[in-house]
């Protein structure tokens, strides 16, 4: 759709707060260029559908153009609806059509004045939606801060904070979120935290990270310029943050925070400001059938100067000799070489083809996406690199990994059954490599839901003995804590995680909720649950609070948008299916649940 014309206007003009909606289709012009007549079909089904969703949505249609719809609501609510509904329609119109002829939409949501000139409606609330609308990627909705703080507690939506944003000829910043409807997704998915919640800045000084080095590593640039081989410059980012991890001299940022910065050409200094870091690490990597080229730099963010840079002519297979390398010269560089050797785990077990490392790389791309048909893809890619190698254990943690995912979204019809796999493939990889921390992970999440919380608690021991730095096994085992009845441990281990990666997902905080809710902590526990990009699953333990609090309307608020979003809601399953070592923690969870309404 055209961008908006800024117009100039005096005060003689009506003005008038609303919300509005811009939707665009993505390729337009390549897609006409393809297949005019297909695509001008197949766009005006899709656009006269999404007039009359408008209207059943009481928006009002200002404009409406070959490529998009420009829409003004007076709620808010009904912006957003209408925002989630035509995406919906969209998908299910595209599900029978070839990739190359799906029609993907754009959707920004903004509120604010509206000037009426005419028969036109202008303004710079006008132009910053028709801006983030430009910002969304394909087949999403994005709105600004002003939408979400009206609708992220009436709408059992998924929220995603993309970031503070410069708009084109807009004055200041927005804050944008994207949105998500799937809200336990969204659960597990890192972002970027507005300023008010996030944990920028130093360390406190009774941080446990405070006396350490603290290093982060940004997302290695592709330069094939290929998105088809992002996987191994990512992989190779990713494994060389795990062989940092192990060092327990130092901290290392996680790879949810760092990847945040994929593609964004952001000062360095800055970096180090908004992730808390003394060191940066960059690089580049160009890689052929045979060949790798890597460039390497270690940045120190006091000095504002590189401390080291280097470059390496490689042929492919010796990619993990290589990565040992740049670990021990970025360890030397920060000054831990002298750590004790029993304080640095044996080496990790290295594929002995390249085919079964590249396979891993490529599934662990799909399974960070946290989508049942990407999880399904990984597990096909893992148990491909099985195929060449049945002994590799970091395949079979990560086939274990898809089975866990399987039974905590109930992405399959007999969720025990994955369950009872991921164990079973998670003793596999721990007997295969017991110097890998990503099994022992794996083991101490299912031995949680299997009511085995001594197994639980000592693979993540070891686990965090393995790799002292990663912060989604820091987090499991923080909740594994609260529900082992050390809810004071729990949460000093999660406030590490919220450290180390500082763009956490809302899982860490749903945890740490959880901890100080059995302590009784009710007022701590509504204040980190508030911080929750996306409320939406954090609603079952805000009713209980609140209940608790005798705060009874907004207890029953909550239990109403329970229901609302889970309308079989079972007190009966929820009984059951919490791990907690203390039969008084369920019990005071599940009363909590039932004197907000939720029976």
């Amino acid at each position: 759709m055209n961008e908006t014309t800024d117009i100039d206007v005096n005060g003689s003009h009506p003005r008038r707060l609303r919300a509005i909606l811009f939707a665009d289709v993505a390729g337009y012009s390549r897609m006409m260029a393809a297949d005019e007549d297909g695509t001008s079909v197949r766009i005006a089904s899709l656009i006269d559908k999404c007039e009359q969703l408008g209207a059943a949505n009481h928006g009002e249609l200002v404009q409406a153009r070959g490529d998009g719809l420009f829409f003004l609501f007076d709620s808010v609510v009904g912006a957003v609806r209408l925002a989630t509904d035509v995406q919906a329609l969209a998908d299910e119109l595209n599900q029978s059509l070839a990739d190359d002829q799906k029609v993907l939409l754009r959707i920004g949501v903004h509120m604010g004045d509206v000037i009426e000139v005419g028969n036109q409606h202008v303004g710079d609330s006008v132009n910053i939606a028709s801006r983030i609308e430009s910002k969304a990627p394909a087949g999403t909705v994005c709105i600004s801060g002003s939408v979400y703080e009206q609708v992220k507690h009436k709408l059992n939506l998924g929220f995603q904070y993309i970031g503070r944003m410069e708009l084109k000829n807009i004055p200041d910043p927005i804050d944008i979120y994207k949105i998500n409807t799937d809200t336990q997704v969204v659960l597990m998915s890192a972002s970027p935290r507005p300023r008010a919640d996030a944990h920028v800045g130093q360390p406190l000084e009774e941080s446990p990270v405070a006396s350490k080095p603290i290093i982060a590593v940004l997302p290695f640039n592709n330069l094939d310029n290929s998105d088809q081989d992002d996987f191994f410059a990512d992989g190779v980012t990713e494994d060389l943050i795990t062989n940092l991890s192990r060092f327990h001299a130092l901290a290392v940022i996680s790879r949810s925070s760092t990847f945040v910065y994929k593609h964004q050409d952001v000062p360095l200094k800055r970096v180090g400001s908004e992730l808390g870091v003394h060191y940066v690490v960059t690089g580049s990597i160009r890689k052929s059938a045979t060949r790798l080229r890597l460039t390497v730099e270690l940045y120190d963010c006091k000095t504002d100067l590189p401390i080291w840079r280097e470059r390496y002519n490689r042929v492919v297979d010796d990619i993990f000799d290589l990565q040992d390398e740049i670990t021990d010269l970025i360890s030397a560089a920060v000054a831990i070489q002298t750590q004790s050797a029993s304080r640095v785990p044996g080496r990790i077990q290295v594929p002995a083809l390249i085919e079964s490392y590249t396979l891993v790389l490529q599934g662990q791309q799909k399974i960070f996406k946290y989508d049942k048909e990407q999880n399904f893809q990984a597990r096909a890619m893992y148990q491909a690199a099985l195929s060449h190698e049945s002994d590799y254990s970091r395949a079979i943690a990560a086939l274990s990994r898809t089975h866990n995912l399987d039974w905590r979204y109930s992405w399959t019809e007999e969720p025990e059954m994955a369950l009872e796999k991921a164990h079973e493939l998670a003793q596999e990889s721990v007997l295969v490599d017991p110097s890998d921390a990503r099994g022992y992970g794996e083991l101490g999440f299912v031995n949680l839901y299997r009511k085995d919380h001594d197994g639980c608690l000592s693979a993540f021991e070891k686990a965090l003995w393995l790799n002292p730095n990663d912060t989604d096994i820091m987090s499991n085992m923080g909740d594994a804590l609260a529900h082992c009845g050390r809810s004071e441990e729990a949460i000093t281990l999660l406030n590490k995680a919220l450290v180390l990666n500082p763009f956490y997902p809302d899982q860490y905080l749903w945890y740490l909720g959880g901890a100080q809710f059995n302590l009784k902590q009710y007022d701590e526990a509504v204040r980190t649950l508030k911080k929750m990009n996306s409320p939406a699953e954090g609603r079952r333990l805000l009713a209980a609070c609140y209940a608790y609090m005798g705060k009874k309307d907004e207890a029953r608020y909550q239990a109403g948008k329970v229901l609302e979003a889970y309308p079989n809601f079972s007190l009966d399953h929820w009984e059951k299916v919490q791990p907690d070592v203390n039969p008084e923690d369920t019990e005071h969870f599940v009363r909590g649940l039932r004197l907000a309404g939720l029976n």
